[in-house]
């Protein structure tokens, strides 16, 4: 099931920001796995996914999912929300 129409400007935007918080992810862990930096954005990440299971509840995972088709990039372990799956 789509996610609201009324909503599709707000959906492109959290997935642009999706986006931008897997590929800083990613490119941080592929420097230093265990730096700050890398867990900084690991965190940042998981409050992303997070905010969109508070506000979007079941909907969440396909805005999940239009970031890692988009990016090709797989979600960190450690950021699966309580009662979801895994993106790997």
């Amino acid at each position: 099931m789509p996610l609201p129409l009324q909503n599709a400007e707000t959906i492109d935007r959290l997935v642009d920001q999706g986006e931008l918080l897997m590929k800083t992810f990613h490119a941080e862990y592929g420097k230093y796995p265990a730096g700050v930096k890398s867990e900084f954005a690991r965190g940042e990440l998981i409050g992303w996914r997070r905010t969109l299971h508070t506000v979007y509840r079941d909907r969440a995972e396909d805005i999940v999912s239009r970031v890692v088709i988009r990016t090709q990039l797989t979600i960190p372990q450690g950021a699966v929300p309580i009662g979801s799956t895994h993106a790997d």
